[in-house]
């Protein structure tokens, strides 16, 4: 099979986190079964230099062709904000205006011209726009979260007003695009059955094939013992990603000064670009921010407990299943295992307030025999479900039953949705 896929961003390395891990893997999988073209925006802000031709070489190595082609813009901050002037302007999603490259407008034209591509792969909504090349090809689509119910989640919990205003306007583009993208893909790829239902609520009886989130378990492995109990609290997750920041936000004001007041020896570290002002305010000597780092694994194996307190986002959270595979006891909020296969005081224990948080994290401290039974529960998960040789092969049936529907159902472009020959239902056995 010839596939083309298109990325929003570089996925390397492999050792980064959150979306950059799963469409790594994701990709090595289907590149060691299928000819694979790779098609990557860049931001020169992220990658550039010899890590950049670093990242060339080795996506090269991975699939049958790679680019990286730069995405228009001047630098991270202008970048946003010229792309929320372009969507107040054009009525387009701002993931859409974010997108936007004539570098990679100009390939795909060329692409275009030469010989066929049986599979477009979208991996994310952003990139929908760019289907109208390939009319002939089966089309998928990533969906790492239901966008409009992320945004309008987001507007539901800003304080103010014409920021509550401007997301919710946010939240309706973004519903539009999802209808009708949705429709017009073969297959809509979702990382839980939450986020099928989801979409479903949004963008009708479309196709949807589960494809979870999953972890390296050989590369995200404990080293020190499991269940050890002197190494204090950890978080990892870039903080330029809304969920993230407010849940490393809503730490410092309230949870972390409850800790402190609990027991003031208490330590932790947080860990991931873009940290906000206020959170490098409060580091000391118990708290460390120490901002990006090239490999979490020896800071989340030193801790000895992992605190989730994510209230925003969707899909599934790879900050979890990694530290999950490190043998972690995990404390966090309902939404930040939302999606996994989780089972509270089993794989993890569950908190949502500053006191809960106390207690759970106190109840961890106290007792190392629970420390030692979720850290085990918790990798042996793992290794059973969400290891990515086993979430590929979910990949590759949302490709074989995307070929399918291509071969019967009207072509991508067309404007009609594209669903199932009898009723709606989820492609392949593991959809949501």
């Amino acid at each position: 099979m010839r596939v083309l896929w298109l990325s929003h961003f570089v996925p390397w390395p492999p050792t980064g986190m959150g979306m950059l891990q799963r469409s790594h893997n994701l990709l090595r999988e289907v590149a060691g079964r299928e000819e694979v073209h790779l098609l990557a925006l860049n931001d020169k802000h992220l990658l550039s230099g010899e890590a950049l031709a670093e990242a060339g070489r080795q996506l090269r190595q991975l699939c049958a062709a790679s680019e990286l082609v730069p995405r228009d813009g001047l630098g991270a901050r202008s970048d946003r904000l010229l792309a929320y002037a372009r969507s107040l302007a054009s009525g387009a999603s701002y993931d859409v205006e974010w997108s936007r490259s004539r570098a990679l407008d100009q390939r795909l034209r060329e692409l275009a011209k030469g010989p066929a591509f049986d599979l477009v792969h979208l991996d994310t909504i952003g990139l929908a726009p760019h289907a109208r090349h390939f009319p002939g090809a089966a089309l998928v689509l990533t969906h790492h979260n239901v966008e409009s119910a992320m945004m309008r989640r987001r507007a539901d919990l800003e304080p103010q007003r014409w920021r509550r205003l401007l997301f919710e306007r946010e939240a309706r583009k973004l519903d539009r695009l999802e209808r009708d993208a949705c429709g017009r893909a073969h297959v809509n790829v979702v990382v839980s059955s939450i986020d099928a239902e989801r979409l479903r609520e949004v963008a009708g009886a479309v196709v949807t094939q589960l494809v979870p989130n999953g972890v390296d378990i050989g590369f995200f492995a404990p080293r020190r013992e499991p269940g050890h109990g002197d190494g204090g609290l950890v978080f990892a997750g870039p903080m330029d990603w809304y969920p993230n920041r407010d849940a490393m936000l809503f730490f410092v004001r309230e949870i972390w000064p409850a800790l402190l007041r609990d027991r003031p020896e208490r330590r932790a570290a947080i860990l991931g670009r873009g940290a906000p002002a206020e959170l490098l305010a409060a580091r000391d000597a118990r708290l460390q921010v120490p901002g990006f780092v090239d490999d979490v694994r020896p800071w989340i194996d030193e801790a000895s407990i992992y605190v989730c307190p994510i209230r925003d986002g969707g899909g599934t959270r790879l900050k979890v299943l990694d530290a999950l595979a490190m043998a972690k006891p995990v404390v966090a909020a309902a939404v930040a295992v939302e999606g996994l296969d989780l089972e509270p005081e089993r794989h993890y224990l569950a908190a949502e307030s500053a006191p809960e948080y106390v207690h759970q994290v106190g109840r961890l401290e106290r007792d190392a025999a629970l420390r030692r039974r979720l850290a085990q529960e918790g990798r042996r998960l793992v290794e059973q479900r969400y290891s990515w040789p086993a979430i590929g092969k979910a990949l590759d049936a949302a490709y074989r039953a995307a070929l399918s529907l291509a071969a019967r159902g009207p072509a991508p472009g067309t404007g009609t949705p594209l669903r199932s020959p009898t009723r709606p239902r989820a492609a392949g056995s593991g959809a949501g």
